[in-house]
């Protein structure tokens, strides 16, 4: 009985290394973290000349969605996903202060949150690459009610990170897991 347990343990850890292992597509090494992209997540290029230069913003959309990337001069936002989903990773270059905890950046990032009419859902501590996070599942800003939110912030090195997903209602937890499964290989470079 024992070895037939073991074997059954054996076997289904063996699964879960190969899909693991075919999972991610490729790993984008940005300035300041890399992460594991899935195969079925396309890159957006920014057309904003500082974050070219800066290499410190990955935006990510399912291919399903590619349409969305017909008009690259838009940023992507919940009225552009309406019909989809996308993330964004990065250094949250829009917070106005640097060496400050995750708590304060955190209220603060709420602060705007409230100010931009969103409903939280939740609110939890976790990590991300190895630091202390705060994970918000919220609604979309300005009272888009078909657009749900995961973000998490984090500090690492007195920066201030943040890792968002967003869809619309309809596609949310259909997408949600591959990204959360992107996060899990979040890492940063110094």
């Amino acid at each position: 009985m024992n070895n037939l347990v073991l074997l059954v343990c054996g076997i289904f850890l063996l699964s879960l290394v190969s899909i693991f292992n075919n999972v991610y597509g490729i790993t984008v090494n940005y300035t300041d973290f890399s992460v594991n992209v899935l195969d079925n997540w396309a890159f957006l290029k920014s057309n904003r000349l500082a974050e070219v230069f800066d290499r410190s913003r990955l935006e990510l959309i399912p291919t399903e969605f590619s349409d969305l990337l017909l008009n690259p001069s838009q940023n992507l936002s919940g009225q552009r996903i309406q019909n989809g989903a996308y993330s964004i990773i990065s250094v949250d270059s829009e917070y106005p202060y640097r060496n400050v905890p995750l708590e304060i950046h955190t209220r603060y990032s709420l602060q705007d949150l409230n100010l931009s009419k969103v409903k939280i859902f939740s609110k939890e501590n976790t990590t991300i690459g190895g630091e202390p996070a705060v994970k918000i599942n919220r609604s979309g800003r300005n009272n888009l009610t078909n657009i749900e939110v995961v973000e998490y912030y984090v500090v690492h090195d007195s920066k201030p990170y943040f890792l968002t997903y967003a869809a619309n209602v309809k596609d949310f937890q259909r997408f949600l897991p591959q990204f959360e499964l992107m996060v899990k290989t979040f890492k940063f470079a110094k």
